[in-house]
């Protein structure tokens, strides 16, 4: 009887051990790479940004090679390092969603920053006069907090709404993000258009503060490109101008685009795009290094960069874990992260996006660090913080 009981006892143990094991793997598994064919975009460029290459074999090389290879507990599924004029490490390991549509990498947050950049342009273009415009214009926002907003603390995540979305107020809700009005996932501001939004959360309510505190939220990026779009006549004028800026100005080769409010009846006229990005991994490079080729020019897009870092806000928050990009870092400008702790003094750009997205500017080396990954579970102080950190 003592026998069958410890087998039993073993038995219990060891499908215990498989259940859990097997739900560790499949947090692993969890992918954020997804497309989803329902965009705004730009067609790539037949005299596209050439990309020079000189591959190192290096400790960092091999330590990238081994993350890769074990893709199902680490989530890394690409990685790039660009320095001194080339690329140095260049690999990947893609699931089959991301195959099965000719490398294109799904951007999450990243897309924040990119959306600013376009808006950059915008201004350049004449469609927006400069930053410090107020959003009243757009009759969308009337009678909402976010018309007493300008552009610029609409990009610096300082409208005021902290009270009703985004991570100051509510980050710590299980079922949040940064697009939960209440901190309710099924409230998401992701799933409707601008006017729906407003409607339903914002009409009637004020800006209390002029000077508001930082506030990481979707919604924000989304009334900012919006705003810009609403300056437009229709969605092909619109689609010509995106691609000014990717096809001729960057000089991307493939595809790129944003996604759209694909779950709702939204129109043009509604404000139904989104910030979510899709480019191949090499077109990300050539957008980041075209970024750093802006900033240090003395064009009007140069000007528009430079004045986001000068107008960059503190984070101010409890503590920063050395986990990617948004948590290390302690200020915030136009929809980029800025200050790594440790490394203020840099003029370092970082896009950041869920799941370990990450795209990191050196704008005075002109480095440039693109991960991409299903679930982050990589070592993003390894692969992107120390990288970074050096100096040429």
């Amino acid at each position: 009887m003592l026998g069958l009981w410890l087998m039993k006892k073993l038995l219990g143990i060891i499908t215990l051990g498989l259940l859990l094991s097997g739900n560790a793997l499949s947090k692993h598994k969890k992918t954020v790479q997804m497309f989803k064919d329902y965009n705004y975009g730009s067609d790539g460029s037949k005299n596209y940004q050439k990309l020079e290459t000189k591959l190192q074999d290096s400790k960092l090389s091999k330590l990238v090679e081994k993350k890769l290879k074990n893709r199902d507990k680490t989530g890394l599924i690409n990685y790039v390092l660009f320095e001194n004029g080339k690329i140095v490490v260049d690999q990947n390991n893609y699931n089959e969603e991301i195959i099965k549509n000719n490398g294109l990498l799904r951007s999450n947050s990243m897309g924040k920053s990119l959306v600013s950049y376009v808006i950059g342009h915008g201004i350049c273009k004449g469609y927006i006069d400069n930053v410090n415009v107020k959003l009243s214009d757009w009759k969308i926002l009337n009678d909402t907090l976010y018309a007493d907003n300008t552009l610029l603390q609409v990009l610096n995540m300082t409208a005021g709404d902290h009270n009703f979305v985004g991570e100051k107020k509510y980050g710590q809700f299980k079922d949040s993000s940064d697009g939960a009005v209440f901190g309710k996932g099924n409230n998401t501001i992701q799933k409707t258009s601008i006017a729906q939004n407003m409607n339903k959360w914002f009409r009637g309510t004020k800006k209390k503060k002029e000077n508001s505190p930082y506030n990481y939220s979707a919604l924000a990026t989304h009334i900012a490109i919006n705003y810009l779009i609403s300056k437009f006549e229709n969605a092909k004028e619109y689609e010509k101008f995106i691609a000014i800026i990717f096809r001729d100005h960057v000089g991307v080769k493939d595809r790129v685009s944003f996604l759209k409010t694909s779950w709702s009846s939204a129109d043009f006229n509604e404000g139904n795009s989104r910030f979510t990005f899709f480019a191949t991994s090499h077109d990300y490079l050539r957008i980041a290094n075209t970024i750093i080729k802006d900033f240090n020019s003395k064009s009007c897009i140069g000007n528009y960069l430079r004045t986001l870092y000068d107008n960059r806000v503190n984070k101010n928050h409890d503590g920063y874990k050395a986990t990617h990009s948004g948590g290390y870092t302690t200020q915030y400008g136009g929809q980029f992260h800025m200050s790594y702790v440790g490394l203020k003094n840099r003029v370092i750009f970082a896009i950041d996006g869920a799941g370990g997205q990450q795209i990191v500017m050196d704008m005075e080396n002109g480095r440039v660090v693109l991960v991409n990954s299903v679930d982050q579970h990589y070592d993003w102080k390894k692969l992107v913080y120390d990288v970074i950190k050096k100096v040429n």
